[in-house]
């Protein structure tokens, strides 16, 4: 393919991606951060021993928590185990008759941690009951693209890891090595080494340091929407969700038009190129 061909189709796919961010949040996506937004943010120590325990996790949340999600734990289910703070209300003075500056009375109250303890979270895949909303997923075959891309990330000298990642999290731009998390499927590996190369090829020291994450997400994510769809993979609303979870939109995808547009381009030629050699040396054998 011609770099010409490669940027009409990258114009074609920027032009849907605008069209499908200009519609704002899907259903599905707005269900997804509702959901989202009931699970606890842990520490990186705690996902660290999650991971260690079950690195298969997803979402985590307590018995109770599940409960109030609509699903129940199963009985049998062993916990994971993360620490928990323990607090304890610290006076803010001796005899609680302390007057302050306009006059009032002090006698407040203020939590201090005074140690950690063991508490147990399980996995969504340990409990049953009321489905969870999950992001739109890519779907179709790859066929050689998955091949191709590889190649192309090993061919600009990046190292490519299968890795087991933190929770909920699919892939890592290293600068110079990425990491890609084990059991995904072929279609969705494509779309996330397509991002990761991204970051790889767009953002350097200085771009990660002063970019917005929305910049960031928004360009890599664009990149791998544009040449997953030339290469005839459902998107579907995947890649609108996913810049959208991240506070992007239509404006922040038109303000990095030029270097989307290039980065898009250079990888659909570059994959197409790849390709093509491998049907010549499957006609050869």
């Amino acid at each position: 393919m011609k770099k010409d061909e490669a940027k009409q189709l990258a114009d074609q796919a920027i032009s849907a991606l605008q069209e499908e961010l200009k519609a704002g949040r899907s259903e599905r996506l707005i269900q997804y951060l509702d959901a989202m937004s009931r699970f606890h943010s842990y520490s990186w120590s705690n996902c660290m021993l999650i991971t260690l325990q079950m690195p298969q996790a997803t979402f985590v949340a307590g018995f109770h928590r599940w409960l109030r999600l609509g699903r129940h734990v199963r009985k049998g289910e062993s916990g994971i185990g993360i620490m928990a703070p323990m607090a304890r209300c610290k006076r803010d003075d001796a005899d609680g008759n302390d007057s302050g500056p306009s006059g009032e009375t002090g006698n407040k109250d203020e939590r201090r941690i005074r140690g950690f303890r063991i508490v147990h979270v399980f996995d969504v895949s340990q409990t049953d009951g009321d489905e969870l909303p999950e992001l739109a997923t890519i779907h179709g075959d790859p066929g050689q693209l998955l091949c191709s891309l590889e190649g192309l990330i090993r061919a600009n000298g990046i190292t490519l890891n299968d890795e087991v990642l933190a929770l909920g999290v699919k892939g890592v731009s290293r600068r110079g090595e990425i990491a890609i998390a084990e059991g995904l499927s072929s279609a969705e590996r494509c779309a996330v080494l397509a991002h990761e190369l991204s970051h790889e090829w767009m953002h350097d020291y200085q771009h990660r340091v002063t970019l917005p994450k929305t910049v960031l997400e928004t360009e890599a994510e664009a990149v791998a929407y544009v040449v997953c769809r030339s290469f005839g993979l459902d998107c579907s609303t995947r890649s609108s969700d996913y810049i959208q979870m991240y506070r992007g939109d239509e404006t922040t995808l038109m303000a990095s038009l030029e270097r989307i547009q290039r980065t898009a381009t250079r990888m659909i030629e570059s994959l197409s190129q790849s390709a093509a050699g491998m049907s010549e040396e499957s006609l050869v054998a």
